[in-house]
């Protein structure tokens, strides 16, 4: 008991006094500039990256080349590629950086796979409707660098991120659960007290306990109307109406995500997802749960998490929302991708879990996720601006579940892992958090109090979620 106690033991170090709950303008982006570049070539490939600052978010567009031609439109490098050698290809880059002090001038650095010409102009654009040329360069090798004039950064620069408050902490809720489940051989942890998912008051000690841990919203898995494999017809319409009474009752909010994998007439995860199933499902949630009280929305808009959206390529995608949006149904669209892949389509972006990885790339990942999602709307002239959540995951253990072929394990290690997947999620300015997960305890991600852990990963997340919505630099500080 002495041991759990020193263990779950926190104390939060906010050092400053009276800090303001609301997101200061430091917080959401520092260093901003628009600035465009516009990049001619007659070789097959170039790629242009910048040193003094970052590159945030970008758009291309080509204005002459093969068909065959391809421009990047994510990462720290701007590429065109498959251009045919000799021929003349041009491509405007429009971007946000990010890290820029204006006054001071910025490094180019061009490579091509070959010594044909290419020309580069940029150009500032403190007015977004308005480019003035500023430089241009022109290289004759394969591997060049440019110094932009310091005028290309006006100051001061005024350029911010639209805010998206209030802050929100969410955790992955799973339905799938009897009293007989806990008898499994697969699992390596078992919560305390024991339920059932399909019992209301259980459902509901979840979560006033969610609440009092500083949780927002439950994002509930959903599979169809079938309930996925063995669940039998309605699992999933019963067991998320038992989740929004819950919430209604404990003063949380309740949403969906969607199991996009098994998107299809018969819920077989070895089969293509179907897009003319995935609309019926997203056609339904809004439908049938859309208008609850307890169902988060983001202004009127019913939010739906949509698990592997990546899985569906693009124009399918782009197909289903137009379906969607004809029929007056408008559900906010957070989809499970990365490097912005559905940015154009979706209204927010998450990853699932990014447990695996750590340290620095952690950061790097969850920064360069986050300056991309939250300042590309800044691109175009009255873009709605897109919601950055970030995950944090406790640790991950799959290896008694006898299906999975190959196991993935990440040790929890006493909580310092869930601690630096909070401190990159708080440091690179997520818009809202989403927990991974409450209660998966398959894959040994849950934070919910059982017999390994006790209630150390509910208090952990309780100092956290609130040092989270503060918008406060300072640490929480783990007791030994």
């Amino acid at each position: 008991m002495l041991a759990r106690l020193r263990h779950a033991a926190i104390v939060l170090a906010l050092g400053a006094a009276g800090l303001s709950a609301a997101v200061n303008d430091r917080d959401m982006g520092d260093g901003l500039a628009r600035v465009r570049l516009i990049v001619a070539t007659r070789a097959a490939s170039v790629s242009v990256t910048v040193a003094g600052a970052t590159i945030a978010s970008y758009l291309p567009s080509i204005l002459a080349g093969p068909a065959a031609m391809t421009v990047s439109r994510t990462g720290r490098a701007l590429q065109l590629s498959r251009n045919t050698a000799g021929q003349s290809a041009e491509v405007v880059f429009d971007v946000i950086l990010a890290d820029a002090v204006p006054g001071t001038a910025l490094t180019w650095n061009v490579s091509a796979d070959s010594s044909a010409e290419t020309s580069i102009e940029i150009y500032a654009m403190a007015d977004a409707a308005r480019a003035t040329l500023v430089d241009r360069f022109t290289a004759t090798s394969t591997s060049s660098q440019f110094v932009s004039a310091p005028e290309l950064l006006p100051a001061p620069a005024t350029l911010a991120p639209d805010r998206f408050l209030p802050r929100m902490v969410l955790a992955f809720y799973y339905p799938w659960y009897t009293v007989e489940t806990w008898q499994s051989s697969q699992l390596g942890d078992r919560p305390l007290p024991r339920y059932s998912t399909d019992s209301q008051a259980d459902v509901t000690r979840q979560a006033v306990q969610a609440r009092a841990t500083g949780i927002d919203a439950f994002v509930v898995s959903w599979q169809g109307h079938q309930g996925g494999a063995g669940a039998g017809p309605g699992f999933n319409d019963r067991r998320m109406q038992l989740a929004l009474e819950a919430g209604r009752a404990a003063g949380i909010k309740v949403c969906v995500y969607t199991e996009t994998y098994v998107a299809n007439p018969h819920n077989d995860p070895a089969a293509p997802i179907d897009p003319q199933t995935l609309f019926e499902w997203l056609a339904d949630l809004v439908d049938l749960f859309g208008s609850h009280p307890a169902y988060l929305r983001v202004g009127d808009r019913p939010v739906i998490f949509t698990y592997a959206a990546s899985l569906l390529p693009q124009p399918r995608w782009a197909e289903v929302i137009a379906r969607l949006r004809s029929t007056g149904r408008n559900p906010f669209l957070i989809g499970d991708f990365s490097r912005s892949t559905l940015l154009d389509l979706f209204d927010g972006e998450y990853q699932y879990t990014n447990v695996f990885s750590l340290g620095d790339t952690l950061v790097d990942l969850n920064r360069t996720e986050s300056l991309r999602v939250r300042t590309i709307n800044l691109l175009r002239p009255g873009e709605r601006r897109r919601l950055w959540v970030a995950s944090v995951t406790p640790g991950f253990d799959d290896s008694r579940l006898t299906e999975r072929p190959v196991a993935h394990v990440v040790d929890r290690a006493d909580g310092t892992i869930y601690d630096k997947q909070w401190s990159a999620a708080i440091d690179t300015v997520a818009d809202w958090v989403v927990v991974t997960s409450w209660n998966e305890w398959y894959e040994n991600t849950h934070i919910e109090a059982g017999e390994r852990y006790g209630r150390a990963y509910l208090d952990r997340t309780r100092v956290w979620a609130a040092a989270f919505k503060r918008a406060a630099k300072e640490r929480p500080t783990i007791e030994p």
